[in-house]
């Protein structure tokens, strides 16, 4: 069993593991920027690059097209781009290769874009341990990307205390 990074640095040499992208999918939530440092710990041990993925719902459809419903959503993106940035900032001190994406539309096919596009190694994603109405119904997006993925899953838990 690995125990540290530096372990999992010397089995990858061992094994010939070469990770050199990393993709991670992020919330913008406290857990997720913990997940976000993780993988930035890992790719500093391969000398891999880190994207942080961030995936926005859709513009809500107005039947009336009113400009306030426009402005809300354009407010709301850039408040998610602002944010996405200050987390790329942090992890930048331990990965200085880091870049972000924010994307709209469905966070499994989005993210899985991102990785096909970036022929990424690993893709790192959060886990809250979903309940079992949001696993009946399909909103455990780690569970979704891992149906969608050509390269192995992290999924990073915390035990909440």
């Amino acid at each position: 069993m690995v125990n540290t990074l530096e372990e999992l640095k010397q089995e990858s040499d061992q094994y010939d593991l070469r990770i050199k992208t990393i993709v991670v999918a992020v919330d913008l939530s406290p857990h997720s920027e913990k997940t976000a440092a993780y993988a930035a710990s890992i790719a500093r041990c391969f000398g891999a690059s880190v994207t942080l993925v961030h995936v926005a719902a859709p513009e809500p459809i107005s039947e009336f097209g009113t400009s306030e419903s426009y402005e809300t959503f354009e407010e709301e993106r850039r408040a998610k781009e602002r944010a996405l940035a200050g987390l790329l900032e942090n992890i930048r001190e331990t990965c200085p290769s880091c870049y972000r994406e924010l994307r709209i539309g469905d966070p499994a096919e989005e993210v899985t874009r991102v990785a096909q596009a970036l022929s990424a190694d690993l893709v790192i994603t959060a886990s809250r341990h979903p309940d079992f109405l949001s696993r009946l119904f399909g909103f455990n997006l780690a569970q979704r990307i891992l149906h969608r993925l050509s390269c192995p899953l992290l999924v990073y838990y915390e035990p909440t205390t």
